[in-house]
């Protein structure tokens, strides 16, 4: 069986639609061709003239037809190829009743059909319409040279050349068109790819900045049970240590009174004992560590970043030497703090015109620095001392955690992260930890 180029339950959709483009090319060109004949007379005589109009008239109806056939969707390929070869044997019919060999000067007519065909169809169709083209009217000339069909007119002393110019010109341009077509879907097909990869790569870096909110959110309620955890477990144990003294005062107090104060150090104990242990799961390091290339880092973290970057005309630099030694990191949580320095930076820099961000590496002192810097405003006195502080924030919108939280991946990993203005203007983030064995 045939493959189906449009579903018939899809007769209204895109096939449909550039059908209707073509059939408007031809009630435009049919409707020029009747009126030019109207006007001028472009026959050969009176009965050519009549021959024209017919054949205009005919081209502006069959349109009825191919449009109704089309909405049944039923091989729309197919059909294409009918109303192509259709049109190409009425434009012959028309030459031919304009006096064959005779009108020659009029053949570039025949290139209307390869252009829409190869912008509307495919381009293997523009080149078949050339090749049948051109073979209908060689067809003609011979037909009228053997005296099959009859001459209309005489033809000038040098029709034939003027017929082999102009069939080379119908040929030039129906090639041409359809190779120019074919460079244009083939672009369209890689503009649309790029932006299916540009679409899964925000996607990706939705469902990134998701986790890392997620894990955010997660850490600095981990800080924040922490330190709550260690002010009662201290609380606790100064209760724990005046009921061990009321217990000494108490030695000769009665056992319900005794019983009594057991009971208090039992819970005071069991407090301690789940503070205690709270407090060392929330300092547990992450397991999820080793040697780990800040290269290939940032070079993941300019893939999920760059685009949104440049859109706002932002230069995203990377300077790294070519020997870089390997940091011991959580890849995943080094990958969270580059972003969102890079994601600060971005914003800092949005709306501000021309601005360059850089990711910069160094060893400095045996130890492995890779520096975030922009050229955007700087970080005002009043926050810099507070900007690691956890729900310290200056954005409108912001959480205040961001930089807290990275700057306690740092500590995890035996780093630190610092901040600073430029001498120059804006803003430099380093991370500096001692390079992995």
């Amino acid at each position: 069986m045939a493959r189906v180029t449009e579903p018939a339950s899809h007769a209204s959709g895109p096939g449909v639609s550039r059908i209707v483009s073509e059939l408007a090319v031809r009630v435009v060109v049919s409707t020029l061709i009747l009126g030019f004949n109207e006007l001028f007379g472009i026959g050969s005589n009176a009965r050519g003239d009549l021959a024209l109009r017919t054949l205009a008239v005919f081209a502006l109806l069959l349109n009825v037809p191919y449009y109704l056939i089309a909405r049944t969707g039923w091989r729309l390929r197919l059909q294409a190829y009918v109303r192509m070869l259709i049109d190409i044997t009425l434009v012959t019919a028309g030459i031919y009743d304009a006096g064959g060999l005779a009108a020659a000067q009029g053949l570039s007519v025949y290139v209307i059909v390869p252009v829409y065909t190869a912008l509307m169809f495919s381009s293997r169709a523009s080149i078949v319409a050339t090749a049948y083209a051109t073979a209908s009217f060689l067809a003609v000339v011979v037909a009228q040279a053997l005296g099959w069909l009859p001459m209309t007119r005489p033809p000038l002393r040098n029709a034939g050349v003027v017929a082999a110019f102009n069939l080379l010109i119908v040929n030039v341009v129906g090639v041409m068109t359809a190779w120019l077509a074919e460079q244009y879907r083939r672009t369209r097909r890689q503009v649309t790819a790029l932006n299916q990869e540009l679409e899964r790569a925000h996607h990706a870096s939705l469902r990134l900045a998701s986790e890392i909110q997620r894990t955010a959110r997660r850490d600095a309620l981990g800080e924040v049970v922490a330190g709550v955890t260690h002010e009662m477990r201290n609380v606790i144990m100064a209760t724990l240590s005046h009921s061990h003294l009321l217990r000494r005062r108490l030695t000769h107090a009665d056992p319900e009174t005794l019983r009594h104060v057991e009971q208090i150090e039992h819970g005071l104990d069991s407090a301690a004992r789940i503070m205690k242990n709270v407090l060392d799961t929330a300092r547990q390091p992450s397991t999820e560590r080793g040697p780990v290339s800040m290269p290939d880092i940032v070079r993941r973290v300019v893939d999920l970043k760059g685009y949104d970057v440049r859109r706002d005309g932002i230069t995203l630099r990377v300077e790294f030497p070519s020997a870089f030694p390997p940091v011991a990191a959580s890849a995943f949580q080094l990958e969270q703090v580059l972003l969102n320095l890079v994601g600060n930076a971005h914003e800092a820099l949005r709306g501000r015109g021309a601005g360059a961000i850089t990711i910069a590496g160094a060893v400095d002192d045996g130890r492995a620095v890779v520096e975030v810097r922009d050229n955007g405003p700087g970080i005002t006195p009043e926050a810099l001392p507070r900007i690691f502080e956890p729900f310290f924030t200056t954005k409108a919108s912001g959480t205040g955690l961001g930089l807290a939280i990275s700057a306690g991946i740092m500590r995890d990993a035996g780093g630190e992260l610092t901040a600073a203005n430029r001498p120059g203007g804006g803003a430099v983030f380093r991370l500096a930890f001692p390079a992995a064995a």
